[in-house]
Order: C-alpha cells, then sequence, then structure tokens
C-alpha cells in the first residue's frame, strides 16, 4: 500500500511538471509569435492618451471666440471701407475746416484717427471717423467728459446709453444735436475696440444709420 501512493505521488509530481513546461511553452510562444494581450491585460498596459489642443469655440453672432483657458478673444468687426463701398459709398478725405471730435479727444501721438467725407451719387452723406485701440473705453470715456462740458443750450435729441443686445457685441452710443458745435447730428459708437465718429447731413439719417448697425454687429 505505501508503495503503491508513492508511486502515485510520483506520478502526480512528474504530471505536474509536464504541465508546468507545457505552460511555460505556450507564455514564450505568445510573447515571441505577438500573440494578443488579453483585454485585462491590455488595459494595464495601455499608455495616457495625448491631449488634442483645445479647438476655439465659436460663439455665433457674438463676433468672439472663446478659448479654454484663455477667456475671450475679440475681434475687429467688419471692415469699414468695404461695408462703405458695399454701400455704394465714395469717399475722400476731410478738408482742414472739418471738425472731427475724436481727433481733439485722442492726441498720445500713437493711435491714429482715420476720417473720410462720404458721398452718395456725389452728394455729402456725412463723416466718419474711426480709431482701432485696446483703449477705447478710456478715449470714450475721455470724450464723454469733453462733449459735456462743451454742450451749448442748442443741444437737443441728446442719447447716452449702454445697449446690449441679443446676439451682438455690446456698443456704447452717445448721439445729439448741438447747432452750437457742430451743423450736423454726431452719433459715437464704442464696439469691440473701436471707436466710431459719425456726422450725419439733413436727409441722410437713414442710410447713415444702416451704416452704423452694420458696422456694429
Amino acid at each position: 500500500m505505501y508503495n503503491l501512493r508513492v508511486h502515485k505521488e510520483k506520478i502526480l509530481l512528474t504530471a505536474g511538471l509536464l504541465l508546468s513546461m507545457l505552460l511555460l511553452g505556450v507564455v514564450d510562444a505568445a510573447l515571441l509569435e505577438g500573440w494578443p494581450m488579453t483585454e485585462e491585460a491590455g488595459d494595464i498596459a495601455q499608455l495616457p492618451e495625448t491631449e488634442t489642443p483645445a479647438q476655439p469655440q465659436i460663439r455665433e453672432g457674438t463676433g468672439t471666440s472663446i478659448i479654454p483657458g484663455q477667456g475671450v478673444r475679440r475681434n475687429d468687426g467688419p471692415d469699414i471701407l468695404t461695408t462703405l463701398v458695399s454701400r455704394g459709398f465714395t469717399f475722400q478725405d476731410p478738408p482742414s475746416g472739418e471738425r472731427i471730435v475724436l481727433s481733439r479727444v485722442i492726441t498720445d501721438g500713437k493711435t491714429p484717427v482715420t476720417s473720410k467725407v462720404l458721398l452718395q451719387d456725389g452728394d455729402r452723406a456725412g463723416v466718419i471717423s474711426w480709431v482701432q485701440s485696446p483703449d477705447v473705453k478710456r478715449h470714450y470715456l475721455s470724450l464723454k467728459d469733453l462733449l459735456h462740458a462743451s454742450f451749448t443750450t442748442k443741444v437737443k435729441d441728446l442719447i447716452d446709453e449702454t445697449q446690449r443686445r441679443e446676439g451682438h457685441p455690446v456698443r456704447n452710443l452717445l448721439t445729439f444735436f448741438d447747432a452750437g458745435l457742430l451743423p450736423e447730428r454726431v452719433v459715437f459708437i464704442r464696439v469691440r475696440e473701436r471707436l466710431l465718429e459719425f456726422h450725419i447731413a439733413e436727409g441722410k439719417a437713414d442710410v447713415m444709420f444702416d451704416v452704423i448697425e452694420e458696422l456694429t454687429q
């Protein structure tokens, strides 16, 4: 009985060794031949994926793009001269006697003021002047201080407001008619990083306000 038990133990030991050798051979073959790893092993060995750089997200209708982690990127808005041409205007440089308020307000020598007399079918429609600067808010406040200190007793139709429009950038509007200062209605608009000045000739209010609306989208 004892010898039989010893014999069985030897058989089991031999079988165990053979099985172990067989399993080792299978593992070696898998490594050499590139057999696919199990799903669980693949999860463990997987490297972190490289992050895809964040793409700008365009907020429809605002004229701005939002970049994650970088805040709001401003843009310049519609091209002014291209818009005027598309509206059928021609333009020329203003005469030396033309009173441009922005030229009195912005005198730092760093921010150019561009001015054009607008003509429609050869007739004067008005004047447009503008500056492009990250400091337009400060310039706008200086403009308001100058005007409120300069208004005469003839000032009328004065509007000074901030306009918030759905799907459009915020704009600051200041408009008035003061024959003691200028012979035409004047409109100032601050939008994005632009500050615009308009003089509107008599009978041209509708067409000029259409231009103002398009340039401040």
